[in-house]
């Protein structure tokens, strides 16, 4: 009797060991906590021009990770993962991002470098004299990283200059080994109004968009490590 009771004891403690273990490795970083709470601190409020943020519901565990121009750079230049380009306050961006959190989930996907580059980015605007004027102009960094992108990066609008580039948000942009294997920014195109919530039809086809990305990242893995 004595034996069976330190064994069970053994087994109690075995057991409290791996939950305490699991509990552990499923704690959100510093850096999940901090995307989670800049997203959701919005819920309910309403911008300068009166509108209310769409509210979101970022999971605890994101798997977000803040990075700098550096790394961004470093990542389209010779690494691997997946760069979501966005700020909390855009309203595409907190369409979209639900739904790409959704994409990783169902690919079992466990990393997103996220870089808000709102700050970085230059101004431009059309005079009426036909000239082009820069009213706030972009960092070193944010022009490197257009050229980073290259092809994949879209033309500044309004401008009636295609050689003019420009970051919009969010951008999401899918790298293996420095060679950029898709991107896709804003939402879908049916979509008009990024205050109001998507249909189901256009959730399905923007998480359809970016699952597809998803998969094709994990097979451009498997071709050398699988």
């Amino acid at each position: 009797m004595k034996k069976f009771v330190v064994l069970l004891g053994i087994f109690c403690c075995l057991f409290l060991f791996d939950g305490c273990n699991l509990t552990k490795e499923e704690k959100p970083t510093v850096d999940e906590q901090k995307f989670k709470t800049e997203y959701e601190s919005l819920n309910g409020q309403k911008n300068s021009s009166g509108k209310e943020y769409k509210s979101v519901s970022i999971p605890s565990k994101n798997y977000v990770t803040y990075i700098n121009e550096e790394k961004v750079l470093e990542i389209l230049k010779t690494g691997t993962g997946v760069i979501y380009f966005g700020y909390p306050e855009c309203p595409w961006c907190r369409t979209a991002l639900p739904v790409l959190l959704e994409a990783m989930e169902a690919k079992n996907y466990q990393q997103l470098y996220y870089f808000n580059a709102l700050s970085i980015r230059d101004k431009k605007e059309l005079k009426e004299d036909g000239t082009i004027e820069t009213t706030q102009e972009g960092t070193k960094e944010y022009y490197e990283i257009l050229d980073a992108l290259g092809k994949y990066v879209d033309t500044y609008e309004g401008l009636n200059d295609n050689n003019i580039k420009r970051l919009y948000f969010p951008t999401v942009v899918f790298v293996k080994d420095g060679q950029i294997i898709g991107t896709h920014t804003s939402t879908i195109d049916s979509q008009e109004d990024p205050y109001l919530a998507l249909s189901s039809d256009q959730k399905n086809e923007l998480l359809k968009i970016y699952e597809n990305y998803f998969s094709e990242l994990a097979n451009n893995m498997c071709d050398e490590a699988c």
